[in-house]
């Protein structure tokens, strides 16, 4: 019986895990009561472990990923990497960002300007240099031997020009006034009719703090290539004469509470959460209003031994796992052996890779909530320089087999070495035990019969073993989408889930026995409707699920313009509602979008009907290339953010939103306008009228 998967894949020894994670998690509360726990723990590479924990919780599944860090081993160190080596780039994803860098583990990082210049928001130390001074938030620095500390940092800078030594205000920032330094990775210099730009070449080999030599005098009213440059802003213009060519410039200042000389990377963060044990409200978190609410989160933690977790929860995917609150997310730092933890950006954000046994590159763990990879401003990334050596052992992926008789399990085999680098294996000889449990051909295991057992893995002197675990049937079964809606006499794929009574979940034959009230079902799970509502139901051995299968839809009107309010992101931005604004229904929102306000929003909070999939109304487009988006939760105050429309085609039409499937959204929280993306200053007003949630069913 594998009542736990606790070893490396297809390893023929066992591993020493529990100093690094544990077998079992137990978070204390407020995190929500474990029903079912079923947890996969493999090495990465020397020092660096995973842990897949899938819970079945009181409020619904989670799905957790942890990488675990040793902070001593001179093989193993930690970098931070930055979206296309740039501040300012088009976004990079976490796997891109691995694989560019060779990374066995990571997770993505600060929070950043989305959409626009999708520049770090805090901190950024790489390889020992400062490419971005700190921001008021936490941050996680990793020193010099490896160890990683959280602090809130600043920075103290100067700049001496003529003898004159003057506050510098930022790096590879403009200039509120004063005076700034630019580096290629501030990238294109966009024109600037209130800076002057002096163009400059570092005299040391340690930029940007250290000697310049000045070139000359840039047009600042003509966008300028990649280079350095200080911005001397309108305020201190006055105050210092532009230096000659050849006159030089000297750069200088220091991080605290740790010098820069210490520190080998750092990544700015959100906020504190955990802190001498304990959840910590930290004063400066952003959106601290999302405390209590269900979203994907990603984050570090520090065990008082110096071992850094690399933490992520899966969110607003209600079948797979419904995310955590940040004193939830704090509680299973917690647990992992952790005292203190930072939060990283999250939502659709939260990306964790990792390299799997018997692969060679690193890839993404998780399931990010916008159904896939979203680009993002930088990472802390994991490093093993472990030397290749020759292959000792094989192993599988998957590295074990749970299943139900007639199921077909691909099953990839593979050679590592000691550091669990993937190497060629030759002619790799198979033996199913007991051989009544099934065969394995042509890179496919095929289940058979019940019971326990193990294919046994050969190649010369290489060894390995899968083990097997054939089930008579499941546990718990599931039909997919739970809550399926078809247009009358269309189509739909459902599919079933089935696990086994320790969570896992376990390989299902390609054909099984569905049957419907109504319309016709195949027995692939294909669908197709009749007229009316369907009863579905599936039947694997003993066990059986049903779901009702809703057929067509119905509108049902809201009360939005009587509910409706003003908000911006952050609070306090320009702009406002008007009411009846040229009918009954209409709501006029008007934006003005300028420094780093991102967002306006018609708030309304209002419920809906059961059966809600979907939002439909008249948009009166104002032509200003702005996103209009909505805003719905559901019953365990969880959000789902879902595209609208973009705006650019002036005047009315309608627009209807379909949220992804299994939202169950439970109220109507806002429709907003983002910030149009690379524009920087934008104003408009959008109409909105006759706001209609679409209900499944006819």
């Amino acid at each position: 019986m594998l009542a736990m998967l606790l070893a490396f894949v297809g390893a023929a020894r066992a591993v020493a895990y529990e100093d690094a994670l544990p077998a079992r998690i137990a978070p204390d509360a407020p995190f929500p009561r474990i029903q079912q726990e079923a947890p996969t723990i493999e090495s990465v590479a020397p020092g660096v472990m995973y842990a897949d924990y899938q819970l079945l919780t009181a409020v619904g599944p989670l799905s957790v990923h942890v990488v675990s860090v040793e902070p001593h081993r001179a093989d193993v160190h930690l970098g931070a990497v930055l979206a296309d080596d740039s501040l300012e780039s088009r976004g990079e994803t976490i796997g891109s960002m691995a694989r560019r860098t060779r990374a066995v583990a990571g997770i993505n990082g600060d929070f950043f300007d989305i959409g626009n210049t999708n520049r770090p928001i805090g901190i950024v130390v790489r390889a020992g240099t400062l490419v971005q001074p700190p921001y008021k938030r936490y941050a996680l620095a990793i020193t010099h031997d490896g160890m990683p500390h959280i602090a809130e940092f600043s920075f103290n800078g100067q700049i001496e020009i003529d003898q004159r030594t003057m506050p510098l205000d930022g790096i590879d920032e403009m200039p509120n006034g004063g005076l700034s330094l630019l580096t290629p990775l501030y990238g294109r210099v966009r024109p600037q009719d209130d800076v002057t730009l002096v163009k400059v070449e570092p005299l040391g080999d340690t930029p940007p703090l250290t000697r310049y030599r000045v070139i000359g005098a840039a047009n600042n009213l003509e966008a300028q290539p990649p280079g350095y440059y200080v911005a001397i802003g309108l305020n201190d213009y006055s105050f210092i004469n532009v230096p000659d060519a050849n006159a030089v410039v000297t750069v200088s200042g220091d991080l605290a509470p740790l010098g820069l000389d210490s520190i080998s990377a750092a990544v700015g963060g959100g906020a504190l959460i955990l802190h001498d044990g304990a959840w910590y409200d930290d004063g400066d978190a952003p959106y601290r209003v999302e405390n209590s609410r269900r979203m994907p989160c990603s984050g570090a933690a520090i065990a008082p031994n110096g071992r850094l977790f690399l933490v992520e929860v899966d969110g607003r995917q209600p079948e797979l796992s419904v995310g955590v609150t940040r004193p939830e997310f704090a509680a299973l730092m917690r647990a992992l052996g952790a005292t203190e933890g930072l939060l990283f950006d999250g939502g659709g954000s939260s990306t964790l890779v990792a390299r799997r046994l018997g692969e060679s590159d690193a890839d993404v763990m998780n399931s990010p909530s916008d159904g896939r990879e979203r680009p993002v401003a930088d990472g802390i990334l994991v490093y093993s320089t472990a030397p290749a050596g020759p292959p000792i052992r094989l192993v599988a992926r998957p590295g074990a087999l749970r299943a139900l008789p007639g199921a077909e399990v691909p099953l990839r085999i593979a050679a590592v070495d000691a550091a669990n680098h993937a190497t060629i294996s030759g002619a790799v000889v198979t033996q199913v035990l007991p051989p009544a449990l099934g065969e394995y051909r042509d890179g496919e295991f095929i289940a058979l019969r019940p019971g326990s057992g193990r294919i046994v893995l050969r190649d010369g002197n290489l060894h390995g073993s899968v083990p097997i675990e054939i089930a008579a049937a499941p546990a718990r079964t599931r039909i997919l989408p739970s809550r399926p809606n078809v247009d009358p006499n269309a189509t739909i794929a459902l599919s079933a889930r089935a696990y086994d009574r320790d969570g896992y979940a376990l390989a299902l034959p390609p054909t099984l026995r569905w049957s419907a009230s109504s319309g016709v079902i195949d027995a692939r799970g294909q669908f197709r409707a009749a007229s009316h509502n369907a009863r579905v139901s599936v039947r694997i051995g003993d066990a059986a699920a049903d779901a009702l299968v809703t057929v067509g839809s119905h509108d049902v009107a809201l009360a939005f313009a009587d509910h409706a309010r003003f908000t911006t992101l952050p609070h306090g931005g320009a702009g406002s509602i008007a009411r009846d604004a040229g009918c009954r229904s209409c709501v006029a929102l008007s934006f003005s979008f300028g420094g780093t306000e991102r967002a306006a929003y018609a708030t309304a909070d209002l419920p809906l009907p059961s059966g809600t999939m979907g939002l439909t109304f008249d948009l009166h487009d104002d032509g200003s290339d702005a996103r209009v988006r909505v805003n719905v939760r559901n019953a365990i105050n969880e959000d789902t953010l879902v595209q609208a429309a973009d705006l650019g085609q002036p005047g009315w039409r309608t627009v209807a939103v379909r949220f992804p499937p299994d939202t169950d959204a439970a109220r109507l929280i806002s429709i907003y306008v983002l910030r149009p993306k690379g524009i920087e200053l934008s104003e408009g007003t959008i109409v909105l009228r006759n706001v209609r949630a679409i209900v499944a069913g006819r």
